[in-house]
């Protein structure tokens, strides 16, 4: 039985961006959960709308992201999904507002739970608030962390199967090459 090795997760900083330590990464995401409660909804998921968006068309400019989005026409989709966004005015809704850094939101946040100082970081850290709604909320079992990673693992490959299949059949040999530029094709989740 071959074993195979376990995989290691490096955390890089760019050499052109600013390094980043655990308290900047704690700092982020609690200036994110404090803003929440000042910020209203719409803003809110227009902001993360734009964001998949901007971070949609960086994946545009690789080989893979053009094959699906062939494979996309191909199916069908496009049109309907054009359709949608128009008639109910999603890119309206979304054009005003800055994108949101999804993709880094995610990278750093998840980098937080590697990081080997953290419980030091957390004395300097502005928290949120208590919520305003706590105490107006019916009985149910509280969220907490490992159910949110688990249903984000479980969101995330639901999501992801159910694009694959819309493009399934449709998509081109993936021998063809290409050249791109913006995000490499195989780029780590974490840097």
């Amino acid at each position: 039985m071959v074993q195979s090795s376990p995989t290691v997760i490096r955390l890089v900083d760019l050499p052109e961006e600013a390094g980043r330590t655990t308290a900047t990464l704690l700092s982020s995401l609690a200036m994110r959960l404090v803003t929440l409660h000042y910020t209203s909804g719409v803003s809110v998921i227009g902001s993360i709308i734009a964001g998949l968006s901007e971070a949609g068309r960086e994946f545009r400019g690789t080989v893979e992201g053009r094959r699906f989005l062939r494979a996309f026409d191909k199916a069908g989709i496009t049109k309907n999904g054009e359709l949608i966004w128009e008639s109910l005015r999603i890119a309206d809704w979304a054009r005003g507002l800055p994108p949101s850094p999804v993709l880094d939101h995610i990278r750093n946040d998840l980098a937080l739970l590697l990081a080997e100082d953290l419980q030091e970081a957390m004395s300097a850290v502005p928290l949120p608030p208590e919520s305003r709604y706590a105490g107006h909320q019916p009985k149910r079992e509280d969220a907490n962390f490992l159910d949110c990673l688990l249903g984000l693992l479980v969101y995330s490959r639901e999501l992801t199967r159910s694009i694959e299949v819309l493009a399934e059949g449709h998509q081109e040999d993936t021998n063809t090459v290409e050249q791109h530029s913006g995000i490499r094709d195989g780029d780590a989740i974490l840097r």
